[in-house]
């Protein structure tokens, strides 16, 4: 709940803060959930306390953790519920045209799920398709942090729907800046080099520059993961260039003997620097002046990404291409460099 206030403009939290929230064991015939309680006569006809009328009953207690992990905003969800029907109208024009054009865009009939840590991801239709009140709710998730279906982000929603993005700045009541007109159109840089003698810093634009790029201590010393960032020679990374204009990703800790490469599972490691395909990596520029990692035995289908996991979100895969922060990089010289 302290996200919720922490994410959410002061004024819709004041109207968040008049939902109760009850707290129920599961009910019998029924799934452990959590819910907002649209009709008085339903609570009646099921036998629970009509009080809950119109706010948010909590049976999923149990397993509260678990679904936070893969749905970490799944309260703000509900109290979304509460808001469209409480506070902008359950029937609201405005929610309703967005969502029926959602629908006729057909963009929302085949996407991905995030099914949980552990679990491999599915695709299918949106659970925002099923009706305006669940649009509503799950892209308010993404617009504030993450949602387990496609668009995840509010930065996915920008690309995917930028409508109802715009729709949510207003009833959400969020800052909306516009962003300047370019003078022209921006040019993608075609290449990108780094000094050989120079080591780098390797930060994602999803986690920040606060955790960087680095190789886990624990004796094998040969797996990647985001640390704290700190001068430490396994966050400092050498791009030595290769043939083709691909790259070599060694470290200051382990040198020039082990690569980072794309072994079995989409798992990065250090492994045994040798001439294969699986230790070279393209970087391609973004238009935002990121960089995209991609691997030379691999088509630009699966790009460096971090793990979406719900929890500590700082393990370092191959995943399939897409534009999400997790894999944007940012490359920094670190100073002093010959």
């Amino acid at each position: 709940m302290k996200d919720i206030v922490r994410l959410v403009p002061a004024g819709p939290v004041e109207q968040l803060r008049k939902v109760t929230l009850w707290m129920s064991p599961q009910y019998a015939g029924f799934p452990p959930t959590a819910e907002f309680h649209y009709h008085l006569a339903w609570l009646r006809q099921h036998g629970r306390n009509p009080a809950m009328a119109e706010n948010v009953e909590i049976s999923n207690v149990l397993i509260y953790e678990s679904e936070a992990r893969r749905m970490p905003l799944f309260m703000l969800h509900e109290l979304a519920h509460a808001y469209h029907h409480r506070v902008l109208g359950g029937g609201n024009a405005d929610i309703q045209a967005a969502f029926t054009r959602a629908s006729a865009s057909k963009t929302y009939e085949r996407v991905e799920r995030f099914r949980g840590p552990g679990v491999s991801n599915s695709f299918e239709r949106a659970y925002a398709m099923d009706n305006a009140h669940e649009f509503f709710a799950e892209v308010t998730e993404a617009f504030f942090g993450r949602n387990d279906y496609y668009p995840f982000t509010g930065e996915d929603l920008a690309r995917h729907d930028p409508a109802t993005l715009a729709l949510l700045q207003k009833v959400w009541q969020t800052p909306q800046t516009p962003a300047p007109l370019p003078q022209s159109v921006p040019q993608v840089p075609e290449t990108v080099s780094f000094d050989s003698r120079c080591y780098y810093r390797l930060t994602t634009q999803w986690r920040g520059d606060g955790l960087s790029l680095d190789i886990i201590n624990d004796g094998k010393n040969n797996t990647p993961i985001l640390a704290k960032t700190a001068m430490v020679p396994g966050q400092l990374w050498k791009l030595l260039p290769e043939a083709n204009g691909a790259h070599r990703l060694v470290t200051q800790w382990r040198g020039k003997g082990l690569s980072l490469a794309h072994t079995a599972g989409n798992q990065p490691l250090l492994v045994d620097t040798a001439a294969a395909p699986e230790q070279l990596w393209r970087v391609t520029p973004e238009l935002d002046g990121t960089l995209r990692l991609t691997n030379l035995a691999q088509d630009a289908s699966l790009s460096l990404d971090i793990l979406y996991d719900g929890k500590a979100n700082i393990t370092p895969i191959l995943a399939r291409t897409r534009h999400v922060s997790g894999q944007l990089w940012n490359v920094t010289l670190v100073a002093p460099c010959p």
